[in-house]
């Protein structure tokens, strides 16, 4: 079974607020994304202050502020080359966001997109990145696990699946393959223009370039994977 190291780096949320996501992130994981993704299951345990992670762990780490501009978490790579999840407490709360659904979205495309790479065609041959919470990322579109609140996430009909049957979003917001609701967006890839960014709202759909800062999800889908470079991350004594 997979594991999952839950760490807790920020001053502004307990480790006991942590602890008490963490059934909610099993939940999420083995009975609402697992048997819909096909993941393999996983198995969440907090990383007190002291012991370092169990090697070969995936990571889900709580930072007080973001490291990239306008991004208020993301998942990425640790220096073994695994996935990791940042969330930026501060930069959620400032942002009047919430701090689980920012953790569950990024836990949820970890599961689903750990390596930072996938898409899927459309039949006309577009392709769509694999983040599998950003079109309905929105607060508002979340749920609730044992009172924590989490994200919604898009089924493999969100994708157009050819024998489609059932939501198209795990809440059933969405009508429609590739809907992008308000407040949420998506990506897809130009010929021309190489990745561009859909983003929805209550009157239209709005497309442009992506322009992320450099490290973050996006960014990585601008440039090939040869100049990937793994994410920085600086821990306190304890997680060295």
């Amino acid at each position: 079974m997979l594991q999952i190291a839950v760490i807790n780096e920020s001053t502004a949320i307990s480790d006991g607020h942590v602890q008490e996501m963490l059934s909610a992130f099993d939940q999420q994981w083995n009975k609402d994304l697992a048997p819909i993704w096909g993941i393999e299951p996983a198995a969440f345990a907090f990383v007190p202050r002291g012991p370092a992670p169990v090697a070969g762990s995936w990571w889900v780490v709580f930072f007080d502020n973001s490291d990239q501009a306008g991004a208020l978490a993301y998942h990425d790579l640790t220096n073994e080359g695994l996935p990791i999840s940042k969330v930026f407490v501060k930069t959620l709360l400032a942002d009047n966001a919430s701090v689980s659904v920012g953790a569950t979205h990024e836990i949820c495309e970890m599961a689903v997109d750990p390596w930072l790479n996938s898409a899927y065609q459309d039949q006309r041959g577009v392709f769509w990145a694999g983040e599998v919470c950003d079109p309905v990322e929105s607060d508002q579109y979340g749920y609730q696990i044992k009172g924590i609140l989490v994200t919604d996430f898009v089924t493999p009909n969100w994708y157009g699946h050819q024998h489609a049957h059932g939501a198209i979003d795990f809440k059933g917001h969405s009508r429609k393959a590739f809907e992008v609701l308000t407040g949420g967006y998506a990506q897809k890839f130009d010929s021309h223009r190489g990745w561009v960014q859909v983003t929805g709202s209550k009157a239209m759909m709005s497309q442009h370039g992506v322009h992320a800062a450099p490290g973050s999800r996006r960014e990585r889908r601008t440039r090939h994977w040869e100049g990937w470079s793994r994410s920085e991350v600086v821990f306190n004594d304890h997680h060295r």
